[in-house]
C-alpha cells in the first residue's frame, strides 16, 4: 500500500500493533479478494497531520476510532454522538493492516504512557464493552453474567468477577440462583454469537425486569431465542453496536482510562503477536481456536 497523503483535517498514523477482530475473520472466510486492508483495532504514532489538524503532534502515540474517523460528522446521527449510523462516509473503514493509515482527526485519541502499544490495540474491543455497560446503565451492587470468553467477553470482566461458571448449564443456573436468593441476575451479557443458543441461555439467568445485552455477532437467519420466557419476565433486550459518545464523553476515552488502570489484567487476552509480513499465519491462528488464540495482533 502506498503511504497515504495527509489531507486537510486528517492524521496519518504509523501503525504499531493491530488486532484481528471477529469481523475481520468473517471477511477472511467469505471474501475472495480485498482491495483495501481491514484492521480497526490499532495503536500507533502520528506520522503526518493535514492542514487544520492541530490536536496532535508528529510522534505522539495514539489509537483510532475508525467509525468516527470515517463518518461525515455532519448528519443527524453524527451530531447525536452515534456515528456508527452515519448517513455518509468520507473515508474507508479500516486500513490498520498496513504500515500507515489515514483518518479524520476527530477519530484519533491520545494514549497515555500507561497504555502501551499492545494495550492501545485493544482499546476498540474494550470500548465495545464500555458502550454496552453505559447503555445498560449498570450500577454498583448489580449482579451480572458474562457468557463468552473471547476478547469481548474477557474485556467485560474488567468490571470485576467473583466466580467462573461451570460448563454444565443446570449447575451454572443453580449457582446464580443461590447467589441471588432465587431472584436471578440483574443483567447478562451475551458475547458468543454465531449460531449458538447463548442469547436464549443468557435470558435464563436474569430476574424479572432484568436486562440482557447482545454483543456477539450472530449469523444471518439466527432464530435461537425462545421469546415467551423473556416476554413473561419483561426483560429489556439491548442491542448495542460498537461505541459512540454518551453524555458528552466518548466510550474510547473511558476505555483508555480503564486500560490505564487495569491494563495488566486485560493484556492477558493478547495471546499471539506476529509481524505484518506473517499476517497470513496470524489470520490462520485467529481462525483456528484449537490454537488457543483469543486476541492475535500483528506488529509493523
Amino acid at each position: 500500500m502506498p503511504i497515504p497523503e495527509a489531507l486537510p483535517g486528517t492524521v496519518v498514523v504509523k501503525v504499531a500493533n493491530a488486532g484481528i477482530c471477529g469481523s475481520d475473520l468473517h471477511a477472511y472466510r467469505t471474501e475472495a479478494q480485498q482491495h483495501f486492508p481491514g484492521g480497526h483495532e490499532l495503536s500507533g504514532t502520528a506520522a503526518q497531520t493535514g492542514v487544520g489538524a492541530t490536536m496532535f503532534r508528529v510522534g505522539q502515540r495514539v489509537t483510532i476510532d475508525m467509525v468516527l474517523g470515517a463518518a461525515c460528522g455532519v448528519c443527524e446521527y453524527c451530531k447525536l454522538g452515534t456515528p456508527i449510523h452515519y448517513r455518509a462516509r468520507e473515508f474507508p473503514f479500516g486500513g490498520g493492516f498496513a504500515e500507515f493509515v489515514r483518518t479524520k482527526e476527530a477519530g484519533v485519541f491520545p494514549l497515555p504512557d500507561a497504555v502501551d502499544d499492545h494495550l492501545g490495540a485493544i482499546v476498540e474491543p474494550v470500548a465495545v464493552d464500555v458502550h454496552t455497560c453505559r447503555k445498560m446503565c449498570i450500577e454498583p451492587g448489580m449482579v451480572g453474567m458474562v457468557i463468552g470468553a473471547g476478547s469481548i467477553g474477557l474485556a467485560a470482566l474488567a468490571m470485576g468477577a467473583e466466580a467462573i461458571m461451570p460448563a454444565d448449564r443446570a449447575e451454572a443456573l443453580g449457582m446464580v440462583q443461590t447467589a441471588t436468593s432465587g431472584l436471578g441476575a440483574h443483567f447478562a451479557m451475551e458475547a458468543v454469537g454465531g449460531t449458538a443458543d447463548t442469547l436464549d441461555y443468557a435470558c435464563q439467568f436474569v430476574r424479572p425486569l432484568g436486562m440482557v445485552s447482545m454483543l456477539g455477532a450472530f449469523d444471518h437467519g439466527f432464530r435461537g431465542v425462545e421469546i415467551i420466557a423473556p416476554h413473561i419476565k419483561e426483560l429489556t433486550i439491548h442491542l448495542p453496536n460498537c461505541y459512540g459518545c454518551i453524555d458528552g464523553e466518548h466510550d474510547f476515552a473511558r476505555a483508555i482510562d480503564l486500560l490505564a488502570r487495569k491494563g495488566d489484567a486485560l493484556r492477558h487476552m493478547i495471546t499471539h503477536e506476529l509481524s505484518l509480513n506473517d499476517i497470513h499465519e496470524a489470520f490462520r491462528l485467529a481462525a483456528d481456536k484449537s490454537s488457543d488464540s483469543i486476541k492475535v495482533q500483528v506488529k509493523t
